[in-house]
């Protein structure tokens, strides 16, 4: 069923993210959280080298074009500011 709870060992959360780029070498740089929800991040759980964006995206659905638009102008920004220095980004 899609609403079963998961247990703490299924969650993945920002900590295990950050932890697995770091396994990798890779410095997270930026998060942009689609999801319509504020239960799954919690900003103080990151570090402050990464950029936390909120986009509330009503999932099962085409975002519209307001959302669409701000989310490139995020990800273009980022990207312009950090070219070259190796940061990634993750989108959810």
């Amino acid at each position: 069923a899609i609403n079963q709870r998961l247990t703490p060992t299924q969650k993945f959360t920002p900590k295990d993210l950050i932890a697995a780029m770091k396994a990798l070498n890779v410095e997270l740089g930026l998060i942009i959280d689609l999801t319509y929800t504020t239960r799954y991040y919690e900003v103080k759980d990151l570090p402050k080298s990464v950029q936390y964006k909120k986009l509330y995206t009503v999932g099962l659905e085409v975002p519209d074009n307001a959302t669409i638009l701000q989310f490139k102008k995020w990800v273009r920004k980022f990207l312009w500011e950090n070219a070259g220095n190796g940061k990634y980004q993750h989108l959810t």
